[in-house]
């Protein structure tokens, strides 16, 4: 007499054959470095620029903004420094144009302290300009110039004048920076 109740043989396990999409998962770490390492890529490229082409920023100014202004301090930084080494007292051997410090405002009022922003092409064009037609001191327009401004240090407790005979004026601290690529609209 035969079993009819006895299990049926079990069938000898067959494995699929692998097809293409269903083999071992390939790691994901190279992917992830990869994104990693071209992500500080970027990022180094754009500080790169950023250091580069520095702080874009308007600057309100008038030409006589060009004989006017001055800073007094006796802080330096590099061959730069201000015009006098304390308010009304010039230094016997006066900086340079270019390497004098100034105290300008931006458009947003932001001050910054600047050497030699007139000696910058743009704005030595548009003074040479004004002083050619002989324009009045209290008819000149007041324009701002958009300069790339890299800081390069602070200057703190000093002074500024902001005309030619006028008062100086206590300043607590502005970052020092220098313009380049200036250009009036």
């Amino acid at each position: 007499m035969s079993d009819d109740s006895a299990s049926p043989a079990p069938s000898p396990s067959v494995s699929p054959a692998p097809s293409p999409g269903n083999g071992p998962l390939p790691s994901r770490r190279p992917v992830w470095i990869a994104f990693a390492g071209v992500a500080v890529v970027v990022l180094a490229v754009w500080a790169w620029q950023g250091h580069r082409g520095g702080i874009p920023a308007s600057i309100t100014l008038v030409t006589t903004d060009r004989d006017d202004l001055a800073c007094a301090s006796e802080q330096r930084f590099g061959r730069y420094r201000c015009e006098f080494r304390a308010p009304g007292v010039a230094w016997p051997d006066p900086p340079a144009p270019a390497d004098r410090l100034v105290g300008y405002y931006t458009v947003e009022q932001k001050l910054y302290v600047i050497p030699g922003l007139f000696e910058q092409p743009a704005l030595s064009q548009r003074y040479s300009s004004d002083e050619s037609r002989k324009i009045p001191r209290d008819q000149r327009q007041r324009f701002a110039a958009g300069c790339q401004l890299k800081v390069i240090d602070r200057m703190s407790n000093f002074h500024t004048r902001w005309l030619k005979n006028g008062e100086w004026g206590h300043q607590d601290e502005a970052p020092v920076a220098t313009a380049s690529d200036c250009h009036i609209p």
